[in-house]
């Protein structure tokens, strides 16, 4: 069977792989590869792990990214988060200053969203057995009536946007941890649920899936997978910084598979696209919203992208480890 590597943790192509084999123990199929469960019609559950390192890095910190991921999650599945429950795993040593910054940041965003910290638990681990700290959270909502979103309601036709521009988390982990002088890069961590919950009524409303581990690309694959259907967008629609392209070309990386924290896709009927970008341009997390292509029936489980040099090129998960330890 092998061991694990740090790509199977990539979300990725050794990510989907070793998903899949674990759903299988629980005879779960591919369309329930949601990052939030509505397993009954009051109730949206989700969880998720973070060991990003620096810890803190420009326009987050640990604590912040925690809470966004996992209300996000919810947010996307069009559900209003309400409960947040949270385990902490520390190094001994760890400054216990430090550790409260993180855990203010995590209450701000709490906070603002009038999310309730109910439940939580923390150990201390003797030095050199967890790297500084882990974070686990569960985020608890109510799904809202149009909670259907998800991967089964793709068809053809629908049109892709992206909130914002993609790969800046990544970039701006890489240039932190790098030391690389980066301008004004920030990590775009941040809630989603503002902008998430004023989409809701737009009839065409599809799907929504932010662009976490293994980045928009990797999104686009999974939703052509297991939807069955094909995906072909345009690279000269896609919104990419100057900043990003600039430490991608520094470190080799491509911004379709940087992480993103505050980045979504989402899918809409194609005479929605209009409403859907004026609404979330409304907002400041997603000024940069634009369209960028569409789901079709042609090549089922294929994603390509429409190069600027004029030819279409194959866009499939890593396989690797891109950057290690980015949320």
């Amino acid at each position: 069977m092998g061991r694990l590597s740090t790509g199977h943790g990539s979300g990725g192509r050794l990510s989907s792989e070793l998903v899949s084999e674990i759903l299988s123990s629980f005879g779960a199929s591919a369309l329930e590869q949601e990052d939030c469960a509505i397993p009954e019609k009051n109730l949206a559950i989700t969880i998720d792990g973070f060991t990003i390192t620096p810890r803190v890095f420009p326009g987050g910190d640990i604590g912040k990214l925690a809470v966004c991921g996992s209300i996000n999650d919810l947010a996307m599945r069009g559900a209003k988060p309400k409960y947040l429950a949270m385990s902490l795993v520390a190094e001994e040593g760890l400054e216990k200053e430090e550790l409260l910054s993180y855990m203010k940041s995590a209450g701000s965003v709490c906070s603002d969203l009038s999310v309730q910290l109910v439940s939580g638990d923390t150990k201390v681990v003797p030095n050199g057995q967890v790297d500084g700290l882990f974070i686990t959270t569960c985020a608890v909502g109510t799904p809202l009536p149009v909670s259907n979103l998800g991967i089964s309601r793709l068809e053809p036709g629908d049109a892709l946007i992206a909130t914002t521009s993609i790969g800046r988390h990544g970039a701006a982990v890489a240039a932190s941890r790098y030391n690389l002088a980066a301008g004004t890069l920030i990590s775009d961590c941040a809630p989603l649920w503002p902008l998430a919950k004023d989409l809701l009524d737009i009839p065409g409303l599809r799907s929504m899936r932010d662009c976490t581990r293994g980045g928009l690309g990797t999104v686009l694959c999974e939703w052509a997978e297991a939807a069955s259907l094909g995906v072909l967008f345009d690279e000269k629609h896609l919104p990419v910084s100057p900043e990003v392209r600039s430490i991608c070309d520094i470190l080799g990386f491509d911004p379709l598979y940087l992480a993103c924290e505050g980045c979504a896709v989402i899918a809409v009927a194609p005479e929605d696209v209009d409403k859907t970008i004026n609404r979330l341009q409304a907002h400041d997390v997603s000024r940069d919203a634009a369209f960028i292509g569409y789901m079709t029936a042609e090549n089922p489980g294929y994603v390509g992208m429409k190069t600027e040099a004029g030819g279409t090129r194959l866009v499939d998960m890593p396989v690797g480890e891109i950057l290690p330890r980015i949320c």
